[in-house]
């Protein structure tokens, strides 16, 4: 007696009805003329030769990321639509904080059994995303896995890859003391400290239609919010900068530090940062002091720029013109300490 490949869970026949699905929906979407490869081949092709016009000496940036436990919250309440925008938005915000300017992306996704509309919803708000970043979606792998995941688990990955010129690579190293930090204001949660959060709703017996005691609409809304990329809003200012830190997993505390030099400090003034109302409520329901806090949400401050203070006002304004709230929230200062850190001051 035989036993085929189905019979033993892997049905490669729903990836293939998947992909000519999606296949139809990208039709009416915008093509990259630089990416050559559709849906298909064993891999993509995509052509560097007019774009590297621009450059004088580029680097290849390479960021892999995923979406954390939102992906569970989204799944037990339902509601998976826009955690491709999350999946996006966790790489190419990642390749913004060395300067770069991101050109194509890939997913990863694994399941126990797959379901199409499901795999098919995912794949629609990845591409969404991938517009929102002026990326291309040039391919990915779709992995059904029984045993691994149970009933309509499943795990997502994200792999951007971008450009950068080597003298325009932000960071340390043109990062300097009497540099401002200009906080970026982030849409809520985003992707991160979701394990914590799904520990509170179970606490607080919240419903994902039940409204929010602080008015952003139902918890399904204000929770399932997609993070925000930040590409078209940062893009033009990335020569004005000297660095960008993406406040993910670790927060401000964790994050932060990783674009000073050796010798320095930023200082981050506690009065010219309130915690947005989601955030207060968190605080008050885990009892969390605040540097716990700032050590694993964003806080309301998605990304912080850092830059020199001349650059400050040009800097807000051109953030104020495309919808995205930011202030000046410290400096950077000299220390005598040798391993760069964040001060909290009251």
């Amino acid at each position: 007696m035989s036993l085929t490949y189905q019979e033993a869970g892997v049905d490669t026949n729903k990836a293939e009805r998947v992909l000519s699905r999606f296949g139809s929906f990208l039709k009416d979407r915008p093509k990259n003329p630089h990416l050559l490869s559709g849906i298909g081949p064993f891999a993509s092709c995509f052509s560097l030769k007019e774009i590297l016009r621009d450059y004088d000496d580029p680097l290849l940036v390479t960021a892999c990321d995923g979406i954390g436990t939102k992906l569970k919250l989204a799944l037990d309440w339902g509601d998976i639509s826009r955690l491709g925008e999350d999946l996006v938005a966790m790489n190419v915000n990642d390749l913004l904080c060395v300067g770069a300017t991101p050109l194509v992306f890939l997913d990863y996704f694994a399941c126990g059994s797959l379901v199409e509309d499901q795999l098919l919803t995912l794949l629609k708000s990845i591409q969404v995303g991938c517009e929102l970043a002026g990326c291309s979606l040039a391919g990915g792998e779709t992995a059904e896995m029984p045993g691994l995941y149970q009933e309509k688990d499943f795990d997502l990955g994200g792999f951007s890859v971008g450009l950068v010129d080597r003298a325009k690579v932000l960071g340390g190293e043109r990062v300097r003391p009497g540099d401002v930090l200009i906080a970026l204001s982030s849409s809520g949660l985003h992707s991160n400290g979701y394990s914590l959060v799904r520990k509170l709703i179970d606490k607080t017996q919240i419903t994902p239609d039940g409204l929010t005691p602080f008015g952003t609409g139902t918890w399904r809304e204000t929770l399932l919010k997609p993070t925000l990329i930040y590409v078209s809003a940062l893009k033009p200012l990335l020569p004005r900068l000297s660095g960008l830190a993406h406040l993910t997993g670790e927060g401000l505390l964790g994050n932060l530090p990783r674009v000073l030099p050796s010798g320095t400090k930023a200082v981050v003034r506690s009065k010219d940062w309130k915690l947005p109302p989601l955030f207060d409520w968190i605080q008050k329901e885990a009892n969390l002091p605040i540097r716990e806090m700032l050590n694993t949400f964003n806080c309301g401050v998605g990304m912080m720029a850092v830059a020199n203070p001349s650059q400050s006002d040009s800097i807000l304004k051109h953030l104020e013109n495309t919808g995205i709230q930011s202030w000046v929230i410290g400096e950077v200062q000299k220390t005598s300490e040798s391993e760069p850190f964040v001060d909290w001051i009251k």
